[in-house]
C-alpha cells in the first residue's frame, strides 16, 4: 500500500473507519476565537484581576478606597472597547457581572448593549 494512503484499520485510531472519520462533523472556529497576549481588553482584565486581588487583600480603608477607584477606571476602559474574540467579551462578562454576582441594567449596561449588537436582539 503506497504510504500516502490511509489504512481502512488505522491501529492509532480503533474502531474509527475511513467512512466514520469522512462522515464526522468539520468544526471549524474564528479565526481570532482564542485569547491572545496581545489583546487590549484582556490586558485591562488581567490588571483588574491584579487590582481586585490587592484590593481584597487590603486592610486599610482608604488604600481600598483607592484602589477601587483604579478598578473602577479599568473596567470603564475595559467596557469601552470593542470585544474582538470571545475571550474579550468573557472577560468583560466577569468584571461586568462582578464574578457573576451582579448584573447590570439589560437596556443600559454596557455588557447588554454589545451583545445585542454581536447576536442582533432588540430591546
Amino acid at each position: 500500500m503506497p504510504k500516502d494512503r490511509v489504512r481502512a484499520n488505522n491501529p492509532a485510531l480503533p474502531g474509527v473507519t475511513r467512512r466514520a472519520a469522512l462522515a464526522a462533523p468539520l468544526v471549524l472556529l474564528p479565526r481570532n476565537t482564542f485569547a491572545s497576549a496581545d489583546s487590549p481588553i484582556l490586558s485591562l482584565f488581567r490588571e483588574h484581576e491584579r487590582l481586585r486581588i490587592r484590593h481584597n487583600d487590603e486592610e486599610d480603608s482608604e488604600a481600598e478606597d483607592l484602589i477601587f477607584e483604579e478598578m473602577q477606571a479599568v473596567e470603564r476602559h475595559m467596557m469601552a472597547l470593542p470585544s474582538l474574540t470571545a475571550a474579550d467579551f468573557a472577560a468583560k462578562v466577569i468584571c461586568d457581572t462582578c464574578r457573576g454576582g451582579l448584573f447590570s441594567d439589560w437596556k443600559t449596561g454596557a455588557l447588554w448593549v454589545e451583545a445585542r449588537a454581536l447576536t442582533g436582539c432588540s430591546l
